[in-house]
């Protein structure tokens, strides 16, 4: 009697996939910061901030519980993220100079045991590209992205290079808008011969669209030379000849000035004037702690740039925006 009541009954194959589904490992949370972080992005539209790290992760955060994670399939350091604001999508960066497209996506519901589960939103990857090289150089060096700028209308993003070329890619297609690259040979045969030298302008430090005119974008080459480009136009509408290292760029809210920062610890501010093709002098330069300074590498803003100098803008720097 006994051994009947605890034989052994017969396999259930369905009931073991189910067991299978419900006990399964998985990955459920994660606690606490992320290990070695190297590139931060915000999107102040839907308040969700993004982490790179070293390892090719990419954390995105926003209300207490909200989390999502997504992983490259290569373990490569990501160094740059930027959000498509608005959209629930952005790009990083990796250090093997691919550029990827995330999404934030719902998966469809799912039928697990006989019981219905909701569909759930994970970041996901919809899309990557890399720069191919230009034939008979080391397209290792020339290529290397150094600055990504994603312009406001969200449809294009602008690849600045170590060797000097920019490049654009339509979004979300990650597609080469071959027509509209910028080779740096270009730009160098529009510089006054005084100006040429035989030098190159060196790799693209910066790159930022104008505040108030959609497509134009200043251009900022390393050896200190400042383009103002009509993206659609295709053509140059102003050069600022600088002649020191340049480390960065930030408009003027107006787009009437900007602010270029050095290797030498100085800045200058710049007038962009209609009509006016070669600016060789800045409204004014300063050096605020004296010579041999540490470069300024960035300024986030014009505030910030405001709050670095004095309380109120040279009488220069006033005088123009007076005009």
């Amino acid at each position: 009697m006994m051994k009947f009541r605890f034989r052994r009954q017969g396999t259930d194959t369905q009931r073991e996939k189910i067991k299978q589904e419900l006990f399964a490992f998985s990955k459920t949370v994660e606690h606490g910061f992320p290990h070695q972080p190297s590139a931060l992005a915000y999107d102040p539209e839907l308040q969700l901030m993004a982490i790179g790290t070293k390892a090719g992760a990419v954390k995105v955060y926003g209300a207490p519980g909200v989390e999502f994670t997504g992983l490259h399939n290569d373990t490569t350091a990501v160094i740059q993220i930027h959000f498509l604001p608005g959209q629930g999508r952005l790009l990083s960066l990796l250090d093997d100079n691919s550029i990827h497209l995330w999404e934030l996506t719902a998966t469809s519901p799912r039928q697990v045991g006989g019981a219905k589960r909701e569909g759930a939103v994970i970041l996901q990857e919809v899309g990557s590209y890399s720069l191919p090289g230009r034939p008979g150089i080391d397209s290792c060096s020339t290529t290397r992205v150094t600055v990504l700028l994603l312009l406001k209308s969200c449809d294009l993003l602008c690849i600045g290079t170590e060797g000097g070329g920019v490049y654009f890619l339509d979004l979300p297609s990650l597609s080469l808008k071959a027509s509209q690259t910028l080779p740096q040979d270009q730009v160098t045969q529009s510089l006054p011969e005084d100006y040429r030298c035989g030098k190159s302008l060196g790799p693209v430090e910066s790159l930022q669209e104008h505040p108030r005119q959609a497509g134009k974008i200043l251009i900022g080459y390393s050896r200190g030379l400042v383009v103002l480009w009509d993206v659609s136009g295709r053509q140059i509408e102003q050069l600022f000849l600088g002649k020191q290292q340049l480390e960065s760029l930030v408009w003027e809210c107006s787009g009437n000035l900007f602010v270029s920062s050095h290797s030498d610890g100085g800045y200058s501010v710049w007038a962009v004037a209609s009509g006016d093709g070669n600016n060789h002098q800045p409204v004014s330069s300063t050096i605020p702690y004296g010579e041999k300074c540490s470069p300024v590498s960035v300024f986030a803003s014009w505030n910030m740039f405001e709050a670095c100098q004095s309380r109120c803008l040279t009488a220069a720097v006033v005088k123009v925006l007076s005009k």
